[in-house]
């Protein structure tokens, strides 16, 4: 058996800036050290939203997790609203049209982890 070396699949992520909200904030894509022959069956990003804005209007084929970091906000996914705090952790399944708007005086930081469903 083939040995993995761990030093090239584990540690730290970096991120690279992917683009920005239409008036939110930036959001960075998640660049996993695993190799392309044997990808996570996920995906992570981080993103923040200023005070006063909102993220885009988002609905995708993957299912999602958002864990709040810091911050707080009025998220709005399908016809429901709920305010989300700093430590609180919410779920979309596939095609749930999501946002979040941030009501604070700080700025919302996230980290999202998204995946497509096995029937995709």
């Amino acid at each position: 058996m083939a040995s993995i070396d761990s030093a090239l699949t584990s540690g730290p992520v970096a991120f690279a800036h992917s683009y920005d909200f239409a008036e939110g904030g930036p959001v960075h894509l998640a660049l996993l050290p695993f190799p392309s022959a044997a990808p996570a069956p996920f995906e992570v990003a981080r993103w923040s939203v200023a005070p006063s804005t909102s993220s885009d209007v988002d609905v995708h084929r993957s299912r999602e997790v958002w864990i709040i970091v810091s911050g707080t906000g009025t998220l709005t996914f399908g016809d429901r609203t709920s305010v989300l705090r700093s430590g609180d952790v919410v779920a979309f399944d596939s095609g749930v049209q999501h946002q979040i708007r941030n009501d604070g005086p700080e700025p919302l930081l996230a980290v999202s982890v998204y995946w497509l469903p096995d029937s995709d």
